[in-house]
């Protein structure tokens, strides 16, 4: 296990400190089809980014050493010319996921995906029955047919993970939904963040659970990941303990003692992830809608290379504020830019909510 943890913290030092651009959120279109009560997206407008500026982007990002791609909305599937430029990005060789709530998948499209090479489909659930997961997304019928395109797509061998965002409104249906992607062979991904929206409305935040569920919802994912922790690390068959789990917890957290100056990394975002929005504005990732340039007006490598911005947010992301130095969690907290931006209008500064999943992540870890 500390093998594995060295080599991942000497390849994620490396591209951090080259500021290599290896992962990539494109925003095809702010448009859904649902409506779901934590989405942080500003509303859709006109001026789309067309196929042919699409795909010119694609070529610059592959020629700046992008690996992953994850196209995402609003609702993909919305865009006409989805399947085109997905052919193009397995043309470039990128490793690509899709951000989907699969209710617009067809047979057609399923049989296209299918025959795309390092692709998999990452669609959001938000019940284990429809009365909780329709009621999320505003739209009735919504479950039905996720679980329907969900079916279709594993038909088609196409890889699939669920994505499940945990709030008050389904904390009781953790295993409910567990059991689901267990009966349809699939993995899901847990997560308890819920982020104000990218316009500074706070209306999400009122979806989050309070101390005792978030604790509740710790040991929930504690137990389901080290079920498939051996398998996640490709060591089935070793007995893995909590201890491994911890460590694989704090795998992008970099010892504050081993840094200079008294800076660490907190997060990729402008240093190694980037996104990408429906009208060709740069942010430093897909949840901090601080726009470091344009597409329409600039190549990639001029905005990752030369923005102001960029350079300020990587000199000011590494510093610590001064909450987070005195801190005695400081080495199993992994800190968010987005969320201390939309929080404080900074980088750099503290995120409460942040702060408060490490605080009790910490303490349920503790307890087991």
């Amino acid at each position: 296990m500390k093998v594995l943890h060295d080599l991942d913290a000497d390849f994620i030092d490396r591209i951090f400190q080259a500021h290599v651009p290896y992962s990539g959120s494109l925003e095809l279109t702010h448009r859904c089809n649902l409506a779901c009560r934590h989405c942080y997206q500003f509303p859709a407008r006109e001026g789309e980014l067309d196929t042919a500026a699409w795909k010119r982007i694609l070529g610059q990002l592959a020629e700046c050493g992008c690996l992953f791609l994850s196209f995402t909305g609003g609702e993909p599937l919305l865009r006409p010319d989805l399947l085109e430029l997905l052919s193009e990005a397995a043309e470039l060789a990128f490793v690509v996921s899709l951000q989907t709530n699969a209710t617009l998948l067809d047979e057609g499209t399923v049989r296209r995906l299918a025959g795309m090479p390092n692709f998999r489909a990452d669609v959001s659930l938000y019940g284990d029955n429809p009365a909780t997961h329709d009621a999320f997304t505003g739209v009735a019928g919504s479950f039905a047919a996720t679980r329907r395109a969900l079916e279709l797509m594993l038909e088609g061998g196409i890889p699939v993970l669920l994505k499940v965002t945990v709030g008050n409104f389904n904390y009781r249906e953790m295993e409910g939904i567990a059991a689901l992607a267990g009966a349809l062979g699939v993995k899901a991904v847990f997560s308890a963040l819920i982020f104000p929206r990218n316009d500074g409305d706070p209306t999400p935040a009122a979806l989050r659970l309070d101390d005792a569920r978030l604790e509740e919802f710790f040991r929930f994912e504690a137990g389901y990941m080290l079920d498939r922790l051996g398998e996640m690390l490709g060591m089935e068959g070793e007995t893995l303990t909590y201890e491994d789990l911890v460590a694989y917890f704090s795998r992008c957290v970099v010892n504050p003692d081993k840094v200079a100056g008294g800076k660490r990394r907190p997060c990729g975002g402008g240093s190694t992830v980037f996104a990408v929005n429906p009208y060709g504005d740069v942010y430093p990732c897909v949840a901090f809608p601080l726009v470091v340039g344009n597409l329409r007006e600039e190549h990639f490598s001029a905005i990752w290379k030369n923005s102001a911005e960029l350079e300020k947010l990587r000199e000011d992301g590494g510093m610590l504020p001064s909450p987070c130095r005195e801190c005695p969690l400081l080495d199993k907290c992994s800190p968010c830019m987005a969320l201390s931006y939309l929080e404080g209008g900074a980088g750099a500064c503290c995120s409460e909510e942040k702060c408060r999943h490490t605080r009790i992540l910490m303490r349920t870890m503790e307890a087991l």
